[in-house]
């Protein structure tokens, strides 16, 4: 499988009717690595992208659709140091299977992970407290 910049890369050089061999040229790289980008083996360096906006000449919406496949393409993670312990658990668990995963799994984990931002958008409903009645005004 690829990654979303994988994706977009290629689907950019398509559009442009270019071949890979084209394109490295176009933009001083070798195709190998044009290649390589496109599979996902490698990440496109910071210089890689800036030649391929430039030369591709990437319009506003483009380049927003890069930012946000490289994005979605991070292959390392950090968690924050205050994180719970239960945090670190649940990632190296994750971490260790997420190969493995059937895709329903992994679309499960998903839809719950994105549950949470819909949670977040809505107030805590408070209980109402119950005063509790004076003895003067508690009748019997």
């Amino acid at each position: 499988m690829t990654s979303p910049v994988s994706i977009f890369l290629r689907n950019a050089r398509l559009r442009a009717g270019l071949t890979q061999r084209q394109l490295a040229d176009l933009i001083g790289y070798e195709q190998g690595y044009v290649s390589a980008t496109e599979l996902g083996l490698k990440s496109p360096s910071n210089e890689f992208l800036a030649a391929l906006v430039s030369r591709l000449k990437l319009n506003d919406k483009s380049q927003t659709e890069l930012s946000d496949a490289l994005k979605c393409s991070r292959r390392r993670f950090t968690l924050p140091p205050e994180v719970s312990t239960e945090t670190y658990v649940f990632c190296n668990d994750l971490w260790e299977k997420i190969d493995r995963l059937h895709p329903t799994v992994l679309s499960a984990i998903h839809n719950m992970v994105k549950m949470d931002d819909l949670i977040v958008d809505r107030p805590i409903p408070q209980p109402t407290r119950i005063r509790r009645s004076q003895k003067a005004e508690a009748q019997m």
